[in-house]
């Protein structure tokens, strides 16, 4: 349900807890009120009616005196005076004046209250007339009352009206810009950072809509950098690409091109029976191929993850878990990697200490998990831990050219690097601890290597 309409419900059901709180205490004063207005009513009729008897006097127009008693409350509002036979029947009764807009039915049954009655004998012989009875009849008396009623309903209803009128329109002024801000975001959401919301309305209100204009300033600004970040590393990407394609070009392709040549050769001079000549044919294409070697190392060597390492070690690693879950979905990764941002040479170093410890880990160990840890230590010192569960490598190995280059790296940086068996002999785990800047901790201390991937 939007705001306004949930405000709106709440500020009606107020109104109307408050109608039925004024309903109740009009019916409370109007009980009151009809119960002291009828027996007030009642008292003076009685009073007359006793008046009038005690002056009365026998005689032959004594019955004409009687019914004068009566017609006299002809007219009244509150009070019917009747005059019963000794056998009960009705002989004659006064004329109760009839309210001109008779209550509800409803109203009058809550109202009327318990029957007021009071009898009188009369004196003498004229009791073989009958007995006077007077009754108290509220029809008026809650006719009034239902017209006040209906002038205060009509006045709070029309109240409420206007407080709810003015509401709603004062809500729809205020909340506009909060439609307005819902707007704009779903906009952002979907990628759109000009939207722009005006700063009219409350102070509290305002200042959540400089801060969204803001907010999205900054992201159209971040985005344009993005862009043009984006590019330069497309250029730069394609510039490496091309470098690589003339170095293969130039320097593998003419070397594959004489180790097939000389691998046909090799045929012919056989069943020519040019001993010599094939060992010749031999020892030029291991030349060959020791030179695409060495040429093929200095190309690794150059390659680096710039595009990773720009984003954070922890999007690097994320991407490099990627990489071998598609290939390796059964490995589980878990991983501590520092939320922070390091010297670039530093986190280069990390990065590939991390991907060649995951490579030597799935080549070598078949492991069920690898854990993978960067995290500075109270030393002054970045320690970076590739563990794994695995049948893994000795804790002396030292050949192959990914190990030797982690080596190289850490080694270039005044760092040191230690393999140690896992606890259990279940896997090995690569330690390397490379010293921070003076200003990110004591590099001139090294804490001692453990055998612990925490």
């Amino acid at each position: 349900m939007p705001l306004r309409r949930r405000l709106l419900a709440l500020v009606a059901l107020v109104l109307a807890l408050c109608l039925i709180a004024g309903g109740a205490l009009s019916y409370w004063h109007g009980l009151r009120k009809v119960d002291l207005e009828m027996s007030s009513a009642i008292d003076v009729a009685a009073s007359a009616v006793s008046d009038a008897l005690s002056t009365m006097s026998p005689g032959a127009d004594a019955r004409a005196q009687v019914l004068r008693l009566l017609s006299s409350f002809d007219g009244d509002r509150h009070i019917r005076v009747s005059l019963v036979s000794p056998d009960g029947k009705l002989i004659n009764a006064s004329r109760l004046q009839l309210p001109s807009d008779p209550p509800p039915r409803w109203l009058y049954w809550l109202l009327s209250g318990s029957t007021r009655e009071r009898t009188f004998d009369l004196p003498g012989d004229l009791r073989k007339i009958g007995t006077i009875t007077i009754a108290a009849d509220s029809h008026n008396e809650v006719g009034e009352v239902w017209e006040d009623l209906k002038l205060k309903f009509a006045i709070i209803g029309g109240f409420c009206g206007v407080v709810l009128a003015l509401i709603y329109a004062s809500l729809g002024r205020a909340l506009r810009p909060l439609e307005q801000l819902s707007s704009a975001l779903d906009r952002v959401g979907d990628g759109d950072y000009t939207a722009h919301v005006s700063e009219d309305g409350p102070d509290d209100l305002k200042r959540i809509y400089r801060a969204f204009n803001r907010m999205a300033e900054q992201l159209r600004d971040s985005e344009q950098q993005n862009q043009r970040l984006n590019e330069q590393l497309s250029t730069v990407q394609e510039e490496e690409r091309s470098e690589i394609a003339r170095d293969l070009h130039d320097e593998i392709g003419p070397f594959l091109f004489a180790a097939d040549v000389d691998a046909q050769a090799i045929p012919l001079l056989v069943s020519r029976q040019a001993n010599d000549e094939v060992v010749n044919c031999s020892k030029a294409i291991r030349q060959s191929v020791q030179h695409m070697q060495v040429h093929l190392r200095g190309v690794l060597s150059r390659l680096r993850p710039a595009h990773l390492i720009d984003q954070g070690l922890p999007i690097a690693v994320e991407q490099l878990i990627g990489f071998w879950k598609a290939r390796r979905p059964q490995i589980d990764f878990q991983t501590d990697i520092e939320d922070e941002r390091f010297p670039t040479a530093i986190e280069e170093v990390a990065f590939r200490i991390l991907q060649e410890g995951t490579s030597n880990a799935v080549r070598h160990g078949q492991p069920g998990t690898i854990g993978l840890t960067v995290r500075r230590t109270e030393g002054g010192m970045l320690r970076i831990v590739v563990s794994d569960d695995g049948s893994g490598i000795t804790a002396k190995t030292t050949r192959g050219f990914g190990l030797a280059g982690m080596r190289e790296r850490v080694a270039s940086l005044d760092g040191r690097l230690s393999i140690a068996d896992q606890k259990e002999g279940k896997g090995v785990m690569l330690i390397v601890e490379i010293p921070l800047p003076a200003s990110s901790g004591n590099s001139n201390k090294h804490e001692p290597l453990t055998t612990s991937a925490a």
